[in-house]
């Protein structure tokens, strides 16, 4: 093995040893070893198999590993976390915290015997892939640390999600029996890698799409902050104003007033910040409030950035975080897209041809 790994490669896959039966282990190195040998070379099966020459074992043997073999993934997940958090230390600590990027990609494939397969809107805006997509929708999460002057994203749990049209599992629990959902996936890819990191503090960063309750409500019960952004006509309220003197008839007010979160910046007073994003030191114009968002069970903090155009909204669960480090962290979420396109071009996610789930996991 020497021959064809690093000393270093091998010291760090030999902590996942331990969740593979002794035969099957041969099999895990090899695949590491493919993904870093075939480059750009489409990683199917075939190519794996013909390039893991120390495995002398026929082709179906290599399916077999992933479709029926016993060995533990979730161990292999919670040790992969665990070699992160020991290798980096405190580059992964941003703002006393861990910062976990969250996003989907879709990946085409052929409608056949490939379990979730279905037609998709596209959000990309790439007119070549045109408005839908016919394949799997995958949620990844992954740990952003700092790396020089900017963040590198170390992807960690990836998980199908289901659609209407082709369902993917249940979930029972005290209100029944219900289908898994867009949240229900994303929520659980979270939830299980808070079990990994242990007692540590962990943010969660995402793009516009997953400002909503049905993502931002469950996180807040698990003490989870979100940083996301919000739609260009998203609304908030105040807290309802403090009745004086006699009170007036009918039921008390339960909110307070509305406010068209963009028009901020004509109200309040406006701050400049340096704040230092993607590289470089930017001059920002901010407003920020504490609002109440619509079905959200807790107060956010909303911050306002003037722009040449239409001013960018961002929000955090976290009411003790400065305007400069909800900026800050909502843009150490870019790298995710660059992991995204190297997973797929690199990393070989888009390359499966597998007809069970638990292979395709």
């Amino acid at each position: 093995m020497e021959t064809y790994f690093p000393m270093s490669i091998l010291l760090l896959l030999e902590g996942f040893r331990q969740h593979f039966p002794a035969r099957h282990f041969a099999y895990f190195r090899g695949y590491i070893w493919a993904l870093a040998m075939l480059g750009t070379t489409r990683k199917c099966m075939t190519n794996i198999a013909r390039t893991c020459v120390f495995v002398e074992r026929h082709l179906a043997s290599w399916e077999r590993f992933l479709a029926e073999s016993h060995w533990d993934l979730r161990g292999v997940s919670q040790t992969l976390v665990a070699q992160l958090l020991e290798q980096l230390g405190d580059r992964l600590s941003l703002w006393e915290a861990l910062l976990a990027a969250v996003d989907t990609t879709l990946i085409p494939k052929v409608r056949g015997k490939m379990p979730g397969v279905q037609k998709w809107h596209d959000h990309s805006g790439d007119p070549a892939r045109g408005e839908s997509l016919v394949g799997h929708h995958w949620a990844l999460i992954g740990l952003v640390s700092a790396w020089g002057a900017g963040y590198l994203c170390w992807p960690v749990l990836a998980r199908l999600v289901p659609g209407q049209l082709n369902p993917l599992g249940f979930v029972a629990g005290a209100d029944g029996v219900q289908r898994l959902d867009f949240w229900l996936v994303v929520v659980a890819l979270v939830q299980e890698l808070q079990q990994y990191v242990g007692p540590r503090p962990l943010r969660v960063v995402a793009d516009a799409y997953f400002s909503k309750a049905s993502f931002l409500n469950p996180l807040l019960a698990t003490r989870i902050t979100a940083i996301s952004r919000l739609r260009k006509d998203a609304v908030g309220r105040d807290d309802p104003a403090p009745i004086v003197g006699k009170r007036p008839r009918g039921r008390p007010r339960k909110q307070g007033r509305l406010w068209r979160l963009a028009t901020l910046l004509d109200v309040e007073p406006v701050t400049e910040l340096i704040v230092r994003i993607y590289g470089k030191d930017e001059r920002l114009r901010v407003v920020w409030r504490d609002v109440w968002l619509r079905d959200v069970t807790q107060k956010v903090r909303v911050v306002v950035i003037a722009t040449k155009r239409e001013p960018i909204l961002l929000v955090s669960t976290d009411l003790t975080l400065s305007p400069m480090a909800i900026i800050q962290l909502y843009a150490a979420r870019f790298p995710m897209e660059l992991t995204l396109r190297d997973l797929k071009q690199y990393g070989g996610l888009a390359d499966y041809q597998c007809s069970t789930l638990l292979a395709i996991h």
